[in-house]
């Protein structure tokens, strides 16, 4: 910014000092011309009156008074009335300015001077005008040097405070004012928002935390049911209720993560882990819904051996909700394509609609909808670990969900790490 507003300034200077030029040199030009004529008209004059009286006087003209008159660089032409050139004296080769006047007599006089003085007269005063007008461009980029300090400063403040409010940072004092009315006008809506945006942000931590031990204390609740049934003579009640169990430990797993996401917006669990066993397994626990409604759920890409970092929790979850996506919108069989990184979802139906596809991942409008947060969601978990969800395809859906992969590590055919 400081260096567009010194080169805008500079350049403004450069289009003044350019239109002003030509008419200046114009005036200069002319006014030395002026000069130089009315000093030639002045010594014809002279001249012309010194004839006149020696002609009164009966004597022959003076030519040694004739030329005191004249400077260094004069000449002289006088020519009588039949044409006759009485004197000349020193009349320059080169171009010449000159003047001419008659005396009394008839005898005309014509002086004459070299034009080279007043060019070089005009060059010099140019020069001059260069000399000036670099000193005006000198002092007009200083200024702008220390208009733009002044302006710039303010701004590159307001800049980092806006950064460091994107990334979270709400720690920072009062706004402090420029005097430039604009400029603090941003700064006091910025700081208002920042408020704003904190006290929203503690207070959905605020509910987190409470939704959170209120799920805690009713999963509580279930799990201690459902150990008394693992204790039940029925061997087939009992694993049932093992299984409800296992997946209760599994619920409080979950909600410790999304915990630890929503509060950090990162995790710190990750791990390098393959992908397709991942997948696997939860292809295998979807499988008695999708039997329930007489579809199919299979993985292609068994054989791929890529190792993956991430958190396992957070991709099961991405993956159970693209699952559970297909299963509620989706028709026909259910395939998940693992490649490399990547993990592709792609049913039998016919897709979303074109004009839907851009908003796909965007959530529901009204904040008290209770549908349509499972993809919005998905994609949130996705960006926490680094991870990327995007529709590669429609009719049918194909919707990628590739996470990154740690540096240098390879797996050997045996299943291995190198």
């Amino acid at each position: 910014m400081r260096r567009r507003l010194v080169v805008s300034t500079i350049a403004i200077v450069l289009v003044v000092l350019g239109a002003l030029a030509l008419p200046i040199g114009m005036i200069v030009y002319d006014s030395a011309e002026r000069q130089l004529d009315a000093r030639l008209d002045d010594q014809a004059s002279t001249i012309a009156t010194l004839l006149s009286e020696d002609a009164a006087a009966g004597r022959p003209p003076d030519v040694a008074s004739v030329r005191a008159v004249l400077g260094a660089d004069d000449s002289v032409q006088l020519v009588s009335a039949e044409g006759e050139v009485l004197l000349a004296a020193g009349l320059p080769s080169s171009s010449t300015r000159s003047a001419t006047r008659s005396s009394v007599d008839g005898v005309r006089v014509t002086v004459l001077t070299s034009a080279a003085p007043l060019d070089e007269n005009f060059r010099r005063q140019v020069q001059v005008l260069g000399i000036l007008a670099l000193g005006a461009i000198a002092a007009a980029a200083g200024l702008a040097a220390v208009q733009a300090r002044q302006l710039a400063r303010p701004l590159e403040r307001l800049s980092r405070r806006a950064a460091g409010i994107g990334e979270g940072d709400f720690s920072l004092g009062p706004f402090s004012r420029t005097r430039i009315p604009e400029i603090d006008a941003i700064g006091v809506s910025l700081e208002t928002s920042a408020q704003r945006v904190e006290t929203m942000l503690a207070n959905e931590r605020h509910f987190t935390a409470d939704a959170t031990h209120q799920l805690r204390t009713g999963i509580a609740g279930v799990a201690m049911r459902v150990e008394i049934l693992t204790m039940s003579g029925d061997e087939e009640t009992a694993a049932e209720a093992r299984v409800i169990l296992d997946q209760t430990d599994q619920l409080n797993q979950t909600i410790d993560e999304l915990l630890a996401a929503a509060r950090n917006r990162t995790t710190s669990e990750r791990t390098v882990f393959r992908l397709v066993d991942l997948v696997a397994a939860h292809v295998d626990e979807w499988k008695p819904q999708f039997d329930a409604v007489r579809r199919h759920i299979g993985l292609v890409g068994a054989s791929a051996a890529t190792l993956v970092h991430g958190t396992r929790g957070l991709a099961g979850q991405v993956i159970d909700i693209l699952i559970d996506n297909a299963l509620r919108h989706g028709e026909g069989s259910v395939t998940l394509l693992v490649e490399d990184r990547s993990v592709t979802v792609i049913d039998q139906g016919e897709g979303v609609p074109d004009a839907q596809l851009s908003s796909l991942f965007d959530g529901p409008v009204d904040p008290s909808a209770r549908h349509g947060r499972g993809l919005s969601l998905a994609r949130r978990l996705a960006q926490i670990d680094g991870a990327s969800l995007e529709v590669v395809g429609n009719r049918p859906l194909r919707m990628r969900y590739r996470l990154p992969v740690e540096p240098a590590v390879t797996v050997s055919e045996s299943g291995g790490s190198a």
